[in-house]
């Protein structure tokens, strides 16, 4: 990403919401053209496509996909929209922002000016609870909007999701060296939590996020590698290999090896060895 798709904002004083709302346009509608609008407009649309331009800068975008709107620029409607699209919309205030990482105090706030935010689906809500604000009494939503919109400038910071990549990266590498070095013994979802000492959904996200499945299907996968192995390797019987590799009873390991490898596993050795 580079320095000048990058807005840097000060944390003190921090950038503060002034109002949000969500948007509906039908096909062949688009979004006004406006000129010094005074306050930075964050888009984020749910659904369909916004053609949307800033001065030469031109978006298209998709469900996921963000752009921040300067106050002083002219913002325009690119082409109308060729299907239904919802958008969210927040205005909010700061200090003058600087593109790049120059500043001198110890942290900034970074946004995106445009792009796919990587939990959509978090920020949505968000939103979501900022418009439930709008039905409580403004002495008390005023704080509970602040902290929603800084909660959400949280998520949409692009140094904060490098920092929960690999710390994902970490937890799923942690699960993987477990599992390899327990799948001989029975390995329950609570013992890979208290092992871990990180409750399993979060172990099970991670695992996605990093290996494409969880804890345990890894587990299954690596128990079958292992049992493949010592098929090539061995004369043991099935039920010996199924039992060293950690599964309890050896029809149910012949199912999930024929499910994963499209032959039994008495079929795959006479296939290899003979």
């Amino acid at each position: 990403m580079s320095e000048q798709s990058v807005l840097s904002f000060p944390s003190l004083p921090l950038p503060y919401f002034l109002e949000s709302g969500k948007t509906h346009y039908m096909p062949g509608e688009s979004h006004p053209s406006r000129r010094n609008l005074g306050v930075f407009d964050l888009i984020l649309v749910q659904r369909g496509c916004l053609f949307l331009g800033e001065e030469d800068l031109q978006w298209a975008l998709r469900a996921g996909d963000m752009a921040v709107l300067m106050p002083d620029a002219h913002h325009y409607a690119v082409q109308e929209c060729r299907e239904e699209t919802s958008f969210y919309w927040l205005h909010f205030q700061s200090a003058a922002p600087s593109t790049g990482d120059h500043a001198t105090i110890s942290h900034n706030i970074k946004l995106p000016r445009q792009g796919h935010i990587p939990y959509p689906e978090q920020a949505y809500q968000l939103f979501d609870s900022l418009h439930l604000q709008a039905t409580e009494p403004r002495s008390t939503a005023f704080w509970r909007e602040q902290t929603l919109f800084i909660e959400l400038l949280e998520l949409l910071d692009p140094s904060r999701s490098d920092q929960e990549q690999s710390r994902v990266r970490k937890v799923a590498e942690q699960v993987e060296s477990y599992i390899k070095m327990h799948y001989r013994e029975p390995i329950s979802n609570a013992r890979l939590s208290s092992d871990l000492h990180f409750h399993y959904n979060y172990l099970t996200r991670c695992m996605k996020a990093s290996h494409g499945v969880t804890p345990t299907e890894y587990l299954l996968q690596y128990r079958l590698d292992q049992a493949k192995r010592l098929l090539l390797t061995t004369q043991w019987s099935m039920a010996r290999i199924a039992e060293h590799v950690g599964f309890q009873y050896p029809p149910y390991f012949s199912r999930r090896f024929s499910a994963r490898f499209g032959l039994s596993p008495l079929q795959f050795r006479k296939q290899y060895t003979e």
